[in-house]
C-alpha cells in the first residue's frame, strides 16, 4: 500500500493531467486559513456550513483532499468565497469613507450602506450588492479606459493626418521651387547663348534686367510714340527716376544678392 504522501502526489499528478491548467494546491496552512474563515462567519453559505461540518467530523488535512475530490471542490468553493468576502469588505470601507466626503453617493452605494450586516438577509443582500458594485466599477473603468484610448488614438490619427498634409504641401513647394529654378537656369542660358546677355551675367542680374524692361515696355505700350529716340529717352527716364515698381524690383534683387543660401 502507498503511504499518505505518495497518494497525495499521485492525486496531484492525476488532476494536472486531466485539466488544462495546473491544479490549485492547498497545504495545511492554506486549509487552516480557509476553515478558520468559514468557522468565524456569523452567517454561512451552504458550502461554508458543509466545510464546517466536515471539519467538526474530522480535522481536514492536505492528505484528505488529495484523495477526496468532493472535499477538494468544497475547499476551492469556500476559498473563492473567502477571497470575494475580503474584497467586498475592503470595498465597503471605501464606500463608507466616501460617505464622509462631499462626493455624493450613488443609489447603489446608498443601498449598500443601508443593509444591516447583523441580519442574515441584510448580510447576504449586501454581499450580492457589493459584488454587483465591483462588476459595475470594473465595467465603468474598462469603458473609461477604452474611451480614453479611442480619444488618444483619434488625436494621434488627426496629428498624423495634419503632419502628412503639411509634409505633402512642403514637399510640393520644394518640388515646385526646384522646377522653377531649372526653368530660370534654362532660360538664362538660352539668353546668354544667343548673345542677348553677357556670358558672365548672373541669373539674378538677368532676371532684374528683364523685369525692369518689362515694366518699361508695359508703360510704353500705353503711349503712342513712333519716335524711337523719344521712346529710348522715356525708357531711360523711367529707370533713372527710380519709379516705385522699379525700386521694388531692385530691392528684391538686393535681398537675393544678400541671401545666405547663395
Amino acid at each position: 500500500m502507498y503511504d499518505e504522501k505518495t497518494i497525495f502526489l499521485l492525486c496531484v499528478v492525476s488532476l494536472m493531467a486531466t485539466r488544462g491548467r495546473p491544479a490549485k494546491l492547498f497545504d495545511d496552512s492554506d486549509l487552516n486559513r480557509i476553515i478558520r474563515f468559514a468557522m468565524r462567519m456569523e452567517f454561512r453559505t451552504k458550502a461554508q456550513q458543509e466545510l464546517c461540518d466536515a471539519e467538526n467530523f474530522r480535522p481536514i488535512t492536505a492528505s484528505h483532499i488529495a484523495v477526496d475530490n468532493e472535499l477538494l471542490t468544497l475547499i476551492k468553493t469556500v476559498n473563492r468565497q473567502r477571497t470575494a468576502y475580503r474584497k467586498n469588505a475592503e470595498l465597503y470601507k471605501i464606500i463608507q469613507h466616501k460617505s464622509t466626503t462631499t462626493v455624493p453617493l450613488t443609489n447603489l452605494e446608498k443601498e449598500i450602506l443601508g443593509y444591516d450586516w447583523k441580519d442574515r438577509d441584510g448580510f447576504f443582500n449586501c454581499q450580492n450588492a457589493l459584488t454587483t458594485y465591483a462588476k459595475l466599477e470594473k465595467i465603468a473603468k474598462s469603458e473609461i479606459e477604452r474611451a480614453e484610448s479611442q480619444k488618444r488614438q483619434e488625436a494621434i490619427r488627426k496629428t498624423q493626418e495634419q503632419q502628412t498634409e503639411g509634409q505633402r504641401k512642403r514637399k510640393e513647394q520644394e518640388r515646385r521651387k526646384y522646377f522653377l529654378g531649372g526653368v530660370v537656369l534654362k532660360y538664362t542660358q538660352f539668353l546668354k547663348d544667343n548673345y542677348l546677355f553677357s556670358p558672365h551675367a548672373s541669373e539674378e542680374e538677368i532676371l532684374q534686367h528683364l523685369l525692369e524692361d518689362f515694366i518699361v515696355c508695359n508703360y510704353l505700350s500705353d503711349v503712342t510714340n513712333d519716335d524711337e529716340n523719344k521712346a529710348d529717352n522715356v525708357r531711360k527716364s523711367i529707370k533713372n527716376k527710380h519709379s516705385e515698381i522699379i525700386e521694388k524690383i531692385r530691392n528684391v534683387s538686393k535681398d537675393i544678392e544678400n541671401d545666405k543660401r547663395r
